[in-house]
């Protein structure tokens, strides 16, 4: 039903109604904000790309083709948009450690995690290779298949698993390691 929601609204976006698109933009904000300040770890900057998103959504919305979902569509820009930022700022993702916390939930359903767990999580994920990283990232806070993250970060289907695997494994190694979960 949310895919037939999200063709409807995108052909009323393709022929110019703004409320469509504020629809549209107001369905998936949340979800893009959350994984650009996971990833960035700073709220500023994450508002700043998922603008910068958006945006790039409405110049790009003819491209998106409807045999695929749009929220890979969507996630497919908000990594580039990432990965753009990146480049052009030249970040080292070492700074992570100096991640501030992130209140990511504007939902009253959503539980925030305790500080102590929170810094566990964050220190962890520094250990990872940004691939391995985005990907557990997607999987893990935004609930996506597998099959969708390869397609969101353009690589083939056993990359994906594999990445996966091997983030946990560092994850699982490094957790041990510092007596988390004993």
């Amino acid at each position: 039903m949310a895919v037939i929601e999200d063709i409807l609204l995108i052909l009323k976006v393709r022929s110019g109604n703004k409320n469509a698109l504020n629809t549209l933009i107001n369905k998936y904000y949340n979800n893009i904000y959350s994984y650009i300040a996971r990833k960035m770890g700073n709220e500023q900057i994450a508002a700043d790309l998922t603008q910068d998103v958006f945006l790039k959504l409405v110049r790009n919305i003819h491209r998106y083709q409807i045999t695929g979902k749009f929220s890979n569509f969507l996630f497919t820009i908000t990594i580039n948009t990432c990965n753009d930022y990146f480049r052009k700022k030249k970040m080292d993702y070492e700074d992570i450690d100096n991640l501030e916390e992130t209140d990511v939930s504007h939902r009253p359903d959503n539980q925030i995690l305790d500080n102590e767990r929170s810094e566990m999580i964050k220190k962890g994920l520094v250990i990872l290779s940004d691939a391995q990283r985005e990907t557990i990232i997607l999987r893990f806070y935004h609930d996506m298949k597998v099959k969708d993250i390869a397609k969101v970060t353009g690589v083939s289907l056993p990359t994906a698993k594999s990445r996966l695997k091997q983030a946990i494994d560092k994850l699982r190694l490094f957790f041990d390691k510092e007596g988390y979960f004993e």
